[in-house]
C-alpha cells in the first residue's frame, strides 16, 4: 500500500486524519485478517522522486518485489498510482484503487485539470477493483465507464461515539472548523461570512495545520487583521485528539465552507455529537447532510450566503434545534470502522476468488 503511512513511527499513526487514516484502517483490517501488509511511506522516496512522481513507480516495485498478490494505491497521486497499475497488471496481479476524490476537480488552471483528468481516466479504467467512499464517487466513476459491478461504495468509518443528546445552548457565541489552512477548506470564506453575519458575540475557531499552505495562511491573517477580528477568530493550529474532542464539547455550530469534500470525516464527527452544520453544495457534501432538516448548504464561495446562515443559526433558537437533531439522526446512520472494513475485506477476497476461478477455467 504505497501511501503517506510509517508504520514505525507511533506518534504518527495517532496523528493519521481523513484518506490516510481511511487508507490505514483498510490495511489493518487485511492484516488482522491473516494478509501480510506491506506499508511503502512516500516520504522514504527521493527526493526526486517525490517531486517527479514517475520514477517512484519503479523505486517502489523493486523495493518490494514482485511476490504480492494484490495492489492498492489511491487516486490522490495519480501519475505515481499510473506507473504502479502498469507494473501490477503486467505480472497478472490484483489492483484496488481507492477513490477519495478526484484531484482534476480541484485544480484551478485549464493544463493541471486537463493533465490529471487524463491521467485519472486511465487509472480508473485499469483497476480490477474501485473503492468509492461517497455516492457522488461512484456517481463519477460511472460516468466515466465503470460498471457499478466494479465498484464498492465503503463510507468512512466514525472516529467519535455518538452523543447522547444534540447540542442545544440557549445563548450560542461558538462556531467551530476543522480543517487544514487552505483554499479548498474556505477558510477565508468563514472569517469573511463571519463578519457579515452581524452576530457580534460569535467566534470562530479554526481547527488544521497550520503548516499546510504558508501563502494562503498569510492571507487568511491578513483577513482577519483588516476585518478586525483578532479577538474573535481563533486559529489553535492542530490538536490532539483529547484538545479537539474538548472544541467539539464547547462548540455551538460547526462550519466547513469547503469548495469541495470526496466524504468529509470533520463534518461526519460534528453531526454524530448532535451539532448543526453549515456547509456547501460541493463534492460529497449533500450526500451527507440535507439542507433544512440536518444542516444549511449553500453554493461554494458564497460568503455573504454563509454570513446569513449563521445569523439564522445564532438568532432562531427552534432552527438550531431542529438542525441539531436531525444531524445527530443521519449520525446515527453512520457506519463504523469495522462496518465498513470489513465491507471492503468480504468485497475484495471475493473478487480476487471469482478472478482466480475463471482464471483457472480458461486454463482447463
Amino acid at each position: 500500500m504505497p501511501g503517506y503511512v510509517d508504520t514505525t513511527d507511533p506518534a504518527r499513526l495517532g496523528r493519521l486524519t481523513g484518506g490516510i487514516l481511511y487508507d490505514y484502517m483498510i490495511g489493518e483490517r487485511f492484516r488482522t485478517s491473516g494478509w501480510e501488509v506491506e506499508y511503502f511511506n512516500l516520504e522514504s522516496l527521493p527526493r526526486y522522486a517525490r517531486m517527479l512522481k514517475l520514477p517512484s513507480a519503479g523505486i517502489i516495485s523493486r523495493r518490494c518485489g514482485s511476490t504480492f498478490n494484490a495492489l492498492v494505491t489511491d487516486l490522490g497521486s495519480s501519475s505515481l498510482t499510473v506507473g504502479l497499475q502498469r507494473r501490477a497488471n503486467s505480472l497478472g496481479l490484483f489492483t484496488m484503487l481507492i477513490c477519495h476524490h478526484f484531484r482534476s476537480q480541484l485544480e484551478r488552471t485549464f493544463l493541471k485539470r486537463f493533465l490529471y483528468t487524463l491521467t485519472e481516466r486511465r487509472i480508473v479504467r485499469e483497476a480490477c477493483f474501485i473503492v468509492a467512499i461517497s455516492g457522488s464517487t461512484v456517481r463519477k466513476l460511472e460516468e466515466l465507464g465503470r460498471s457499478g459491478n466494479d465498484v464498492l461504495l465503503a463510507r468512512p468509518g466514525l472516529n467519535v461515539r455518538l452523543a447522547d443528546e444534540p447540542r442545544f445552548r440557549e445563548e450560542p457565541h461558538r462556531l467551530l472548523l476543522v480543517g487544514n489552512i487552505e483554499e479548498r477548506k474556505g477558510i477565508l470564506e468563514a472569517v469573511k461570512a463571519l463578519a457579515c453575519s452581524n452576530v457580534e458575540g460569535a467566534e470562530l475557531y479554526i481547527v488544521g495545520e497550520r503548516n499546510f499552505d504558508m501563502g494562503y495562511l498569510e492571507k487568511v491573517e491578513a483577513c482577519i487583521g483588516e476585518l478586525g477580528l483578532e479577538e474573535r477568530v481563533h486559529i489553535t493550529g492542530r490538536l490532539s485528539d483529547a484538545d479537539l474532542a474538548e472544541e467539539y464539547n464547547r462548540a455551538d455550530v460547526f462550519l466547513l465552507p469547503s469548495y469541495w469534500e470526496g466524504y468529509g470525516m470533520a463534518t461526519a464527527e460534528a453531526m454524530a455529537r448532535g451539532l448543526p452544520v453549515i456547509s456547501t453544495t460541493a463534492g460529497a457534501i449533500p450526500d451527507m447532510i440535507e439542507d433544512g432538516v440536518s444542516g444549511l448548504l449553500v453554493d461554494p464561495g458564497d460568503w455573504q450566503a454563509t454570513g446569513e446562515c449563521i445569523r439564522r443559526l445564532f438568532t432562531e433558537p427552534v432552527l438550531r434545534r431542529n438542525l441539531a437533531e436531525g444531524a445527530l439522526r443521519t449520525a446515527v446512520l453512520f457506519p463504523s470502522w469495522d462496518d465498513t472494513t470489513n465491507l471492503v475485506l468480504e468485497a475484495v477476497e471475493g473478487r480476487m476468488r471469482t478472478l482466480e476461478n475463471a482464471s483457472i477455467g480458461s486454463d482447463s
